[in-house]
């Protein structure tokens, strides 16, 4: 637990804050200013999000705002200012649902809807293999307006929303009804993870610390008012300010710190040491922040298993086996690797349910009992309505896939595949602070190379394809993560939360429905070919070619790959046992899930090393006493990159500022 964190009992002592109306109207508000800016500032301009990975970064410089401007009405209206609980209230309805927006489902599902259509050509047969298996109501009502997304639309021509009105209320509604799934699932272990096994949140530790305790937060209320964290906030700041600058004026120099290729001085050398081309290194100032919290067994493991991943690399290349496969060789590396991460992912996922065995069964038990479960006001759901919830939000899923074609095997399979994976990534995030989670492999691809492409009919296939591809293939997207840290900021800052599954539910909508609109409104403007690949060509090698080669050829099932999964979750096994039978046991499976992940390699390894790095040297020369005092300095290497981030942004979106594939957009 953080330093602030109350204790079980005291939380069950306090009278918890009731949810006002005036919270939820200010989340809705929220959650519609980030959704509808998103399309032009994080694929336009490039340079924000409204929220993409465990820490969102809009909501984080929103509540920032918020409390500067608390703080001035605190002082001249003081009946207006916000509560404390109000503003976390605002904060836990946009972090539930404002990263749709990116990189969680919006943009996919515009650019899944026309992409084969705009795409298809002679050559690569997409017209006869790939369009006839589309549901009619998954396709614009008229395909002429197809090229508009992608060419531009033309001068004075309005967005044509009789055209895309119902694919995007088909896919607005699965949309809605997997988040309501996802919600459920994660209110059923709520209490277990907050309560009994007492993990660290240590993503939550940011918004507490910047409303304080003060009833109403202002500036000086918090850490806010703390030099140090002051401090630590100037370092990303300046460097954010001067890559800004130098974009603007080359002649101001910078310093590269995002996306170094190191790889580059093994790529030439053949084998095996160009297996250790792909490598690189980047120091990310949030990363170092949340890693420095967590504990330290958790950040050893997440940059020890990306190092023992790259030693792997090298001992297959030294067999003359490249990372890709090639040549007479049968096995590849890097798959092996990610099928052996998915597997452990998996049976992360069976202890992580046998450990919440408890709370899973009592909600099961309160189905059956009249008396239901003891009140809990820091639970937006009880046991009973979350199973029951759960039950009918993928009765529905079910119930629209089948009209899609799909098989209730596969979609089942694939759905069972998807929550497993999403739980474990929720641990990763809860108890150990992973920003970017991500298994480097997609669900679709597991069930396909380990089942092979005859076990699935076309219809199922496209569904299979297009389910990963927008919902599932991002791992660090999982909204799962948002839904329990909302969770523990009810059960830390004591506010009642049954009213917030109305909350959410409503801020979920409003995310969905204008955040689709704010999408068909601005890309067509600007073209989404004159844009970024990504996440524009994301669809063509994600669904349709490889839904092409296995209708042209049918993918068979590997046996080495098969066998990777079963290796893996066996490695993990182990790694929980040694955990739990020998105190002080130094390495946790974390790392292991995510080691050859595209996220560990350009994102987060060096940064988590330099985290650790600091953590374990304070903890063995300055004890836990230091270790908690320098913490507001590195909660503000966190804030300090966000908040210097938005006006920065604003002024590029006023001058026409660009960045194309940067270091800015996470």
């Amino acid at each position: 637990m953080s330093s602030s964190d109350p204790t079980t009992s005291d939380v069950r002592r306090a009278v918890p804050s009731p949810i006002t109306a005036r919270a939820i109207v200010l989340g809705l508000i929220l959650v519609f200013v980030l959704v509808v800016t998103n399309p032009y500032l994080a694929f336009v301009v490039d340079y924000w999000t409204a929220g993409s990975g465990a820490v969102m970064n809009g909501p984080i410089a929103a509540l920032f705002l918020l409390v500067l401007l608390n703080g001035a009405l605190k002082r001249y209206l003081p009946a207006r200012a916000f509560s404390r609980s109000e503003l976390l209230v605002a904060y836990a309805m946009a972090i539930v649902c404002v990263g749709l927006a990116q990189a969680g489902g919006l943009p996919y599902i515009a650019v899944t809807t026309i992409y084969p259509f705009y795409m298809a050509t002679p050559a690569n047969g997409w017209e006869t293999l790939v369009l006839p298996h589309i549901p009619v109501w998954l396709q614009l009502s008229d395909l002429q307006y197809v090229g508009w997304f992608w060419e531009g639309a033309p001068a004075g021509a309005g967005v044509p929303w009789g055209a895309w009105l119902r694919p995007m209320v088909e896919w607005g509604g699965f949309t809605v009804a997997l988040m309501a799934g996802l919600f459920c699932l994660s209110a059923l272990v709520r209490k277990d993870w907050i309560e009994r096994q007492r993990l660290t949140f240590p993503i939550v530790d940011l918004p507490l610390a910047m409303t304080g305790d003060d009833p109403k937060p202002s500036f000086g209320s918090g850490l806010l008012g703390n030099r140090l964290l002051w401090l630590g906030a100037a370092i990303p700041a300046a460097h954010v300010i001067s890559d800004w600058l130098n974009l603007i004026y080359p002649s101001i120099p910078t310093l590269r710190l995002h996306d170094i290729e190191v790889g580059r001085l093994f790529a030439g050398g053949g084998l095996p040491w160009s297996a250790w081309s792909d490598a690189y290194v980047s120091i990310i100032f949030p990363v170092i922040g949340i890693s420095y919290l967590v504990p330290t067994q958790v950040s050893l493991s997440l940059w020890l298993f990306y190092v023992l991943f790259q030693v792997h690399m090298l001992v297959w290349a030294s067999f003359g086996v490249p990372p890709y496969g090639g040549g007479a060789a049968t096995v590849q590396p890097y798959a092996f690797a990610s099928f052996m991460q998915i597997g452990g992912a998996l049976a992360l996922c069976g202890t992580i349910v046998y450990r919440s065995r408890g709370a899973l069964l009592a909600a099961g038990r309160s189905l059956c009992s009249r008396r239901g479960e003891p009140p809990d006001p820091y639970a937006s759901l009880s046991g009973r309505w979350a199973l029951v919830g759960f039950v009918l939000a993928n009765a529905f899923l079910l119930w629209w896939v089948l009209r899609a074609g799909m098989s209730w095997w596969s979609f089942t399979l694939v759905m069972a595949v998807f929550y497993a994976a999403s739980l474990s990534t929720a641990y990763l995030v809860t108890s150990g602070g992973v920003m970017f989670p991500d298994y480097g492999l997609g669900y679709s691809d597991v069930l396909l190379r380990t089942l092979g492409g005859r076990a699935f009919k076309p219809a199922s296939l496209y569904m299979l394809l297009s389910l990963d591809s927008i919902y599932m293939l991002e791992g660090f997207a999982t909204p799962v993560p948002q839904m329990l840290h909302s969770s523990k900021l009810f059960h830390t800052a004591r506010i009642r939360a049954r009213l917030f599954t109305c909350a959410a539910a409503l801020a979920v909508v409003v995310a969905v429905g204008f955040g689709l609109a704010a999408l068909l409104v601005t890309i067509p403007r600007h073209g989404a070919g004159s844009l970024d690949q990504w996440p524009w060509t994301w669809t063509s090698w994600s669904i349709y070619v490889p839904m092409a080669a296995n209708l042209r050829v049918p993918q068979m099932p590997e046996a080495w790959l098969q066998a990777a999964l079963g290796i893996g979750g066996s490695f993990v096994l182990l790694l929980v046992w040694l955990q739990g039978r020998f105190v002080g046991w130094p390495v946790s499976p974390y790392g292991f899930l995510i080691a050859s992940s595209y996220m560990m390699n350009h994102m987060m390894w060096t940064s988590i090393l330099i985290g650790w790095a600091c953590a374990a040297t304070v903890l063995r020369y300055g004890g836990l006493r230091r270790f908690r005092a320098l913490r507001p300095f590195f909660l503000g290497l966190v804030l300090g990159y966000y908040i210097t981030k938005l006006p920065i942004t604003a002024l590029s979106a006023i001058l026409g500022v660009t960045q194309r594939w940067g270091s800015f957009a996470y």
